[in-house]
């Protein structure tokens, strides 16, 4: 893949005052009542649609010591997905500059059949507000130019009128159009190599079927992989259901859920139904490597993956490479190997509250025997537990800790042996430690069932253990209930 290449220039917006500038600036001085420009030229094989922007304005001297334009696909998630984002997002900054104006040139032929008339221009000015239109914009065919006067600083981007309205539930319907079916019509096909996906998919009944997968065949799962990957947004969910076996040998399988644009994540439950997927080979020069690739709130039962074979850089299981939120696993067998560096597991690479009930594993890494479903296991087992805080349990239920502040902390609470909540003890208001379980969560000590409560830790690379264990059985505020007890040594989860 290719980083963005960006070329600055400085000068003016037409033929007369290119003169007058290049006079004036001979001399060093710049005479107020000149318009100048600042143009950022950009190369993206990502985002090819946007080809270059430029700023304008009239300022004192040089333009250049006033404004900057960057590119910022590459370096800031928050923008890069936002739903039908047309090239780049720019981010503008400047100061003292008068009759400010941005224009954005881009390449009709990249646009992937969007309309000309769809080209919407957005601003993002504050960290406390929404993206807002930039209702002065406007389009010219003839140069493909989307140009506005603006008063503020900003991130500035174009989007997709029809995409952006739809989405979010306005009326859109003078914006559709008919998209072009052999081109590359999401940015997962245009940004990632899609593997043996868009070769089996069938992008039609992925929609028509959307957002509730049963799946039969290698056509089909690769349909939902699709969809995932390339339409769905914002994590919107997804439940995939295997009502056959399906074998994938021969084909070169992608993950399901991508991170690039923070926004193409799987959120939902893949059911196997006792089902097999047999044959998965997925090899990929990039981390969060696995059946699927990154997920939050991810709920996987119910099936088997036999014959796999899993290569990534960092992140990466047979089941999931990347998976965040709290979650139960059950019934889940993996069979094979895993290769790549960084954190990796036999079901997941890297997870921060996943319970795995009922699962199993026969897979190796990197051609070794590995006992562990996912890197936070391997690294809880072989940390050594230092309990640096106490925690009690008070009459009226109130679980508290000791005042210390030489280390940040996690509350780590388990129902019935399943983690249920894993939050900061830190006030976010003030900053300071919270020395009790808070009381927003406080409906824990009437909850029925067995209670598991500690501390844990970020350490060498990994949460662990950093306190002693408070356990009970929960059937209201009864404290004769309870036990607490210190356990040394690491804890071994299934």
């Amino acid at each position: 893949m290719c980083a963005a290449m960006l070329f600055a220039s400085c000068g003016t917006t037409d033929s007369s005052e290119d003169t007058q500038a290049a006079t004036s600036s001979k001399t060093g001085v710049i005479r107020s009542s000149e318009r100048q420009k600042l143009v950022e030229n950009i190369e993206s094989d990502k985002k090819p649609e946007l080809i270059k922007v430029e700023f304008s304005g009239i300022c004192k001297d040089e333009i250049k010591h006033h404004a900057r334009l960057s590119d910022i696909y590459e370096t800031d998630y928050r923008h890069n997905g936002v739903v039908g984002l047309i090239g780049s997002p720019i981010e503008l900054k400047y100061d003292s500059v008068d009759e400010a104006q941005i224009t954005f040139y881009y390449d009709k032929t990249q646009l992937r059949g969007i309309p000309e008339k769809n080209l919407l221009l957005m601003c993002y000015a504050n960290e406390n507000e929404s993206y807002k239109e930039v209702k002065s914009a406007k389009l010219d065919t003839a140069a493909c130019t989307v140009s506005a006067p603006i008063s503020e600083q900003g991130v500035y981007l174009l989007l997709d009128a029809y995409t952006w309205y739809s989405t979010w539930g306005m009326d859109a319907s003078q914006y559709a159009y008919d998209v072009d079916k052999t081109s590359f019509d999401t940015d997962w096909e245009r940004e990632c190599d899609t593997g043996s996906i868009m070769k089996l998919a069938d992008k039609d009944w992925a929609k028509k079927n959307a957002p509730d997968f049963h799946v039969s065949t290698p056509e089909q799962l690769a349909s939902a992989v699709y969809y995932v990957n390339g339409v769905n947004s914002t994590y919107g969910k997804v439940n995939i259901t295997l009502e056959k076996d399906i074998d994938l040998t021969g084909y070169d399988w992608r993950p399901m859920g991508w991170n690039k644009a923070n926004n193409h994540g799987f959120n939902g439950i893949v059911n196997g139904n006792n089902h097999i997927i047999k044959g998965m080979k997925i090899k990929c020069d990039y981390e969060q490597c696995g059946f699927i690739g990154y997920g939050m709130n991810v709920t996987v039962k119910d099936i088997s993956f036999i014959n796999a074979d899993v290569t990534g850089t960092h992140s990466t299981g047979i089941a999931g490479g990347e998976i965040y939120g709290t979650s139960v696993w059950t019934n889940v067998f993996v069979q094979g190997k895993v290769s790549g560096g960084g954190e990796y597991g036999a079901i997941v690479g890297r997870e921060s509250a996943i319970t795995f009930k009922d699962c199993s594993a026969d897979v190796t890494v990197d051609g070794k025997p590995f006992d562990y479903f996912s890197n936070r296991q391997k690294h809880t087992a072989e940390t050594p537990v230092v309990e640096y805080y106490h925690l009690k349990r008070l009459p009226d239920g109130v679980i508290v800790r000791d005042d210390r502040k030489d280390m940040e902390c996690t509350w780590h609470i388990e129902l019935d042996g399943v983690q249920i909540l894993e939050r900061g003890t830190t006030d976010p208001r003030t900053g300071e430690p919270e020395l009790e379980l808070p009381t927003d969560v406080q409906w824990l000590k009437g909850t029925e069932g067995k209670h598991t409560i500690y501390l844990v830790s970020y350490i060498d690379g990994g949460y662990v253990r950093v306190s002693n264990i408070i356990e009970y059985e929960g059937t209201g505020l009864d404290d004769k209930q309870t036990t607490q007890k210190t356990v040394k040594g690491s804890i071994k989860t299934n």
